[in-house]
């Protein structure tokens, strides 16, 4: 009979186990999921059969257990602890808790006929720290494959010639879009979807690469833009994607311009984002407008030039005579220069209107005849606007420089 120390496995170890205790084994996390088993479960009752069919603990047992203080003990108790539960259709059970110092990493069950001897008591309690090795080892595993495919990840986002090797080991190529996801209230976390939106997005066989950054959720997806926003906005109509924001960029013919469709992404989320657009995917097209506009602002701060251009000059005039050219200004520009319909809004007469917009261009030198100026002062307008809506969430969205 192989010995404990030497199964290969975790189902090497139940079988060996088994062994030991002539009783049919289990192995479970700390969620009583099933990690592993042995042969003889058809000995056990219908509890057992349906935890190895289901690979957890039915949630109705789980529950009678829960009553029954069993896991209350096995977090709290270093012996076997013996649960019989015969009311709920279970044969007793010997359990022992795995632990990796105060964490409790599941528990060893076997189905028995009564309290085992002292030196089968001794075997399943000399198993429980094998089994812990071996969890913490397959943990440790995991999560640097995790941190790898991560890493992954950030090199094709970031573009050039390390993402092309990067999409190589990631078995992507050919066009690509980036989708991001980021959430509009702390109740959702975007790592809670990733799973199930990678998975939706699953198109021919080939399949999305996802990866959450800085507590946004980025999936590089081997298809169309359309594709991508058809799938994303459905996905977003439902469950957590009520308290979501989806951006999703242009298509690039390659990993190598996979950053410039993060971008588009990025700004995408910073505007659904500033408008409290939860549940909404956009994809840059439906966006263009406010991104550019965001762009030229993040230029604009970049380069110290805020105190430039038609708007800062309106704001001085406004403070210093206690006019308001800028509300003028701005009616007047979204009423695409219709004086009568923009003084109606302002509720003000037509010639009111018409002296404002002399006095803005005499006394403030900004002429709302020229198409510059007007041009000039709709991206300062939407930018300042975009600003104004976003202070409340900077902190949860910075921007990106």
């Amino acid at each position: 009979m192989r010995s404990l120390a030497e199964a290969p496995d975790l189902f090497a170890l139940a079988g060996a186990l088994a062994d030991l205790l002539g009783a049919p084994v289990t192995i479970e996390d700390h969620d009583t999921r099933v990690l592993a088993y042995s042969d003889g479960q058809l000995s056990a009752d219908e509890v057992r059969t349906a935890t190895i069919l289901g690979r957890q603990v039915p949630p109705e047992y789980r529950e009678a257990l829960r009553r029954a203080g069993v896991y209350r003990r096995i977090a709290t108790q270093d012996g076997v602890v013996y649960a019989d539960l015969a009311d709920a259709g279970m044969k007793p059970r010997a359990v022992v808790g795995i632990r990796a110092g105060d964490e409790v990493l599941g528990s060893i069950w076997a189905v028995v006929t009564g309290e085992l001897t002292g030196a089968q008591e001794k075997d399943l309690l000399d198993a429980a720290p094998i089994v812990a090795e071996v969890l913490l080892r397959t943990r440790a595993r995991d999560e640097r494959a995790v941190r790898d495919r991560v890493e992954q990840v950030v090199a094709l986002l970031d573009g050039g010639a390390d993402a092309e090797a990067a999409a190589a080991r990631l078995g992507l190529a050919g066009p690509l879009t980036v989708l991001a996801v980021a959430t509009t209230t702390d109740a959702t976390r975007v790592d809670r979807v990733a799973g199930a939106l990678t998975l939706r997005l699953t198109t021919s066989g080939a399949r999305p690469v996802s990866a959450v950054l800085d507590g946004v959720l980025y999936v590089v997806v081997p298809g169309d833009s359309a594709a991508v926003h058809r799938t994303a906005a459905d996905f977003l109509r439902r469950g957590d994607g009520a308290r979501l924001v989806a951006g999703v960029g242009r298509t690039v013919p390659g990993p190598a311009q996979a950053h410039r469709s993060r971008s588009d992404a990025d700004h995408v989320v910073r505007v659904l984002v500033a408008r409290g657009a939860a549940g909404t995917a956009l994809p840059i097209a439906a966006a263009f407008v406010d991104v550019v506009a965001a762009r030229v602002a993040d230029v604009v701060e970049a380069e110290d030039l805020g105190g430039y251009g038609p708007l800062p000059a309106l704001e001085r005039f406004d403070a210093e005579k206690g006019a308001e050219l800028v509300r003028t200004a701005r009616a007047y520009l979204a009423r695409g220069g219709d004086v009568s319909a923009a003084a109606a809004d302002l509720t003000v007469h037509p010639n009111t209107l018409r002296n404002r917009l002399r006095k803005a261009h005499e006394a403030a030198g900004v002429d709302l005849d020229d198409a510059d100026t007007r041009l000039a002062l709709m991206l300062q307008l939407k930018a300042a606007a975009l600003a104004d809506r976003t202070v409340a969430r900077e902190e949860r969205w910075p921007r990106r420089q």
